[in-house]
């Protein structure tokens, strides 16, 4: 009975390592799960030679009367190739509502090393723009603002969904700034800006991948 009991623990021991080991590796500094400050988790993070990086979208997609209407829930898929198998990371940028900002979950620690801007992603229209489209450098122990990606998409008509892309680097905007000030003082004052490189010309046609779903499922 001792040599079972001594296995189970050893098992339940290798388990809750496993865990905590894998929490600690997720990147997620803006929604910890054991009630930690954010600039603990920063710290904590940056402690384990990762780099912080702040990134937004700003994703202005096609009315269907024309004109073009900002995206409400974009998300944007980092990762360090092109690889489908490779792994990558999708966080959701500004998610505007009644015009002002309502959340942002822009930021989160990746290991050391060049990284694209693989694909945006508007949720709330199933719309997406693959890429990459940018470039940017994460360095150990560092909290870069690597400056939001712009991409405006002008519609080519009612039944196309062919058009033309324009795709620019602004500046995070000051709410997003003010919003990570207030959970994140400390680590802001270290905070330094190196923006992304756009890859490619800024002006393109492109066409958008719609996810088309029905009572049948999804396409």
């Amino acid at each position: 009975m001792t040599m079972k009991r001594t296995i189970l623990l050893a098992v339940w021991l290798a388990v809750v390592v496993s865990m905590t080991s894998a929490r600690a590796q997720s990147g997620d500094v803006l929604r910890p799960e054991d009630g930690l400050p954010v600039d603990e988790h920063i710290a904590r993070e940056l402690q384990d030679h990762r780099g912080v990086v702040i990134v937004d979208a700003i994703l202005s997609t096609p009315k269907i009367g024309g004109g073009v209407t900002r995206c409400v829930f974009p998300v944007v898929t980092l990762g360090q190739t092109l690889d489908k198998d490779a792994p990558t990371k999708t966080i959701r940028a500004s998610v505007i509502g009644g015009g002002k900002l309502a959340a942002f979950g822009g930021i989160t620690s990746l290991p050391p090393g060049e990284y694209l801007l693989l694909s945006i992603r508007c949720n709330n229209t199933n719309e997406g723009y693959g890429g990459p489209h940018a470039k940017f450098q994460v360095r150990a122990g560092e909290i870069v603002d690597i400056g939001a990606l712009r991409l405006d998409h002008e519609g080519g008509g009612l039944f196309s969904n062919a058009g033309k892309m324009r795709r620019s680097v602004a500046d995070i905007s000051p709410e997003v700034v003010a919003f990570l000030k207030e959970r994140a003082p400390r680590a802001m004052t270290h905070m330094v800006r190196r923006p992304m490189t756009m890859l490619g010309p800024p002006d393109s046609v492109t066409r958008t991948s719609v996810r088309r779903c029905s009572i049948i499922g999804c396409l």
